[in-house]
């Protein structure tokens, strides 16, 4: 790499460095706007989607589970933001680690879930992350193009 590309190169790696906790935060105040009084959580919305008439222990189980991921979110940010701060060389480590994290909580709550509501019907993994997918990009009306 020529010398002159060096600080540019130096500059972008530093700046990647804070995407991860930004992008965390992001979704933190995106998941946590939802628990507001009067407003649905997000979980729910995307439970609904599979079954509008959710029981009231689904609901209940759905805003504790939006928070649950809203403050994973904030302490993963937290957790990245100290590691980068101390220079450590374990931060490529810790991104690897809130990713597996992010699955083992996805992967392990549609796992949980069941055997928490035995009587209630849940949608499959995949329809669960294209009802997920649908309630973050909701499709947007054509406007008659």
């Amino acid at each position: 790499m020529p010398d002159a590309l060096a600080p540019t190169v130096r500059v972008a790696l530093q700046a990647l460095q804070y995407l991860a906790p930004l992008v965390l935060v992001w979704l933190a105040f995106f998941f946590g706007r939802t628990l507001r009084a009067g407003a649905t959580p997000l979980i729910e919305q995307i439970a609904r989607r599979g079954n509008p008439a959710l029981p009231i222990a689904l609901c209940r189980y759905t805003r504790l589970l939006t928070g649950i991921w809203c403050a994973y979110f904030i302490v993963a940010a937290l957790a990245i933001v100290v590691v980068n701060a101390s220079g450590a060389l374990m931060f490529a480590r810790l991104n690897l680690a809130v990713w597996a994290g992010t699955a083992v909580l996805f992967i392990g709550e549609h796992w949980l879930r069941p055997r928490l509501f035995p009587g209630e019907v849940f949608p499959g993994l995949l329809q669960q992350v294209c009802d997920t997918w649908s309630i973050w990009r909701p499709s947007r009306p054509d406007n008659g193009q």
